[in-house]
């Protein structure tokens, strides 16, 4: 499973409930934490550095629906979750699939590009109903695939000593699916710092920019 990676036994501060402290449900795997995820536990924050907004066709179709939220309705909520599940059986591992989310007007699926036809079977096989309705499914074009994210993610964990010896200290690192890259995150971040990650990685990471903190022990 895609998520967040910890440093030092940690766990991050304030981050999402989802196994493996992916943020904002990058995953659907674990029901009963990505629930959590979706019901106000992502953490709020400023956008990283290079992180993408989004467009205005995203927000006007946000604005304009009108249905159950998904990502907020209990029942609705659940039953998103349950239909992410049987997908996450068949879609990981397709080409161009970078992820999935519940998002308000539904399950939203990241892929590169457009979806395949056996994407696109997948959906039409295993749809769930609730209050009588199928769950919207859509398809959400994004530049990176989770495998091509997932490699930078490694490559960061192999980095992190090298960065130390460079007074960077990395608190976490993950696959964040809203940006559609890597986001890192300091114990103490400086322009120059972020600056130093992003000619490493290139756009594939996004870096928060301000202190973010870990907390250590049991809870």
């Amino acid at each position: 499973m895609t998520g967040f990676v910890v440093a030092a036994g940690g766990r991050r501060q304030g981050g999402s409930a989802m196994a493996s402290c992916t943020r904002r449900s990058a995953i659907i795997g674990c029901l009963a934490a990505f629930l959590a995820t979706v019901t106000g536990c992502a953490r709020e924050r400023p956008p990283a550095t290079g992180e993408r907004s989004a467009s205005a066709g995203e927000r006007s179709a946000s604005a304009e629906y009108r249905g159950v939220d998904f990502s907020q309705d209990q029942e609705a909520n659940y039953a998103a979750g349950q239909l992410g599940q049987r997908l996450m059986r068949f879609l990981p591992g397709m080409p161009g699939y970078a992820g999935m989310q519940i998002v308000r007007t539904g399950i939203q699926v990241e892929v590169v590009g457009s979806p395949t036809p056996e994407m696109r079977s997948v959906v039409a096989r295993h749809g769930l109903r609730h209050q009588g309705s199928e769950i919207p499914v859509r398809f959400h074009s994004v530049r990176y695939s989770e495998k091509e994210l997932q490699a930078v993610q490694n490559q960061i964990t192999a980095d992190r000593d090298d960065w130390a010896k460079r007074g960077i200290e990395l608190s976490s690192w993950g696959i964040d699916l809203d940006s559609n890259t890597v986001e890192i995150t300091l114990e103490r971040y400086t322009k120059a710092f972020g600056t130093a990650l992003l000619e490493r990685y290139g756009d594939r990471v996004t870096v928060y920019p301000h202190d973010y903190t870990i907390s250590f022990g049991v809870g």
